[in-house]
């Protein structure tokens, strides 16, 4: 699907709600897939997820500057840097606000520790302790986030369903400026329940 298609699948599922039409956004929602660039990245093993109870929101958080990353670029850094099999986020949504994936949709994540069999992991591009995510990023992160809680049967507004990394391990993950739009996130995908 491209760019057009997808602002008009958007388009379409706002004006369901906006227009008091819930069923009609949820339809939307149930019947397509956001944009996603699959990549089709080499992974040194592969396991598949035994469940999936959560949504992880991640930043690529560069202590350098708020940088643009790649799902490719993060996937080499992953092996060569980290050892691991590969990237270990399952989307990445750029400065554009395109949505790469990363690993295979079903396949355990690398991205938060004693959490990955049961989440799968979106990785913001950019540092958010210093910048904002930008208006194309937070719309796709929405429409993802509220597609794979449709995908997965999830709760929006559940007790620990959309989590910031920070609310698993010992980080400032995903940066100050995203972890604040968390609500905002959780009530937008509430809408497509």
């Amino acid at each position: 699907m491209d760019r057009r298609k997808f602002l008009r699948m958007l388009s379409l599922a706002a004006a369901g709600i906006l227009l008091g039409d819930e069923k009609a956004a949820a339809y939307v929602l149930e019947t397509w897939e956001p944009p996603i660039r699959k990549l089709f990245l080499n992974f040194t093993e592969y396991e598949e997820r035994p469940t999936t109870e959560m949504i992880v929101i991640h930043h690529a958080g560069f202590p350098d500057g708020d940088k643009d990353s790649s799902a490719e670029a993060i996937h080499k850094f992953h092996q060569e840097v980290n050892g691991w099999a590969g990237i270990g986020y399952h989307y990445v949504i750029r400065k554009d606000g395109t949505i790469e994936q990363g690993r295979k949709p079903l396949a355990v994540g690398a991205h938060a520790y004693h959490h990955n069999k049961n989440s799968v992991g979106i990785c913001v591009a950019g540092n958010f302790n210093l910048a904002k995510p930008n208006h194309e990023q937070m719309a796709s992160l929405k429409l993802l986030t509220a597609w794979l809680c449709q995908k997965y049967h999830l709760n929006p507004m559940g007790k620990g369903v959309i989590v910031g990394h920070r609310n698993l391990n010992d980080t400032s993950c995903p940066g100050d400026n995203l972890y604040k739009k968390l609500d905002e996130i959780r009530y937008w995908c509430r809408n497509f329940e």
